[in-house]
């Protein structure tokens, strides 16, 4: 209870207002191009009128997770797809270099697969966020299956509170325990559930 407590507490004074990125999703029909499945468990619709804010959380050991559900048995995860920022904005102070991770956990938490790597050649864009593709060795997923996202205060994901899926969380891995993603944002006087902007790609 402590820990998601403090958890949300450091949420409720990072989360930051953010209004229009200027950015079509670039995914629209992707289920039908080459073969692919592209998971999703947010909204649906990245459009600027549907981000709500984006926030670094800087804590080791703490990931902003979704939980995903294969199209069918032996699906093959090949890529993530994370809506972000590190701040990057031409003819200004480049943003410092830090490590990100991401891990792939199956149904029981367990890990399958870890990624570290710097920022900067995956969400260095210029003036606003845009979407990082993640490219990961072929990983044969059965059941259910997590992403987690430790953006280590170097990259600011994206999140929507529109037809929220109940699949996005924040991830504590010292304690093995999933809290459900929700902020205090203006007006609203309980956590709003939200969802991350983080795809699975795979076939």
């Amino acid at each position: 209870m402590r820990t998601t407590i403090l958890l949300l507490a450091a949420i409720c004074c990072a989360a930051v207002g953010f209004v229009d990125i200027g950015l079509a999703d670039p995914d629209e029909g992707t289920n039908d191009r080459l073969g692919e499945d592209v998971l999703i468990e947010d909204s649906g619709n990245i459009s600027s009128l549907n981000i709500s804010g984006l926030y670094p959380t800087g804590f080791f050991g703490v990931a902003k997770t979704v939980k995903f559900i294969p199209t069918k048995s032996n699906w093959i995860l090949d890529s993530v797809l994370i809506l972000g920022w590190d701040g990057f904005v031409v003819n200004e102070t480049l943003p410092v270099e830090r490590v990100i991770s991401m891990e792939v956990r199956d149904e029981n938490l367990n890990l399958l697969y870890r990624f570290t790597d710097s920022q900067l050649p995956y969400f260095h864009f210029s003036g606003n966020p845009g979407i990082a593709k993640i490219e990961l060795p072929p990983i044969t997923i059965n059941g259910d299956f997590y992403v987690c996202f430790y953006d280590r205060g170097a990259v600011k994901v994206a999140w929507d509170q529109n037809e929220v899926s109940g699949n996005s969380y924040i991830f504590d891995t010292f304690n093995k325990e999933l809290i459900p993603a929700a902020f205090f944002i203006e007006d609203s006087e309980d956590p709003v559930p939200v969802n991350w902007l983080i795809r699975a790609v795979g076939h």
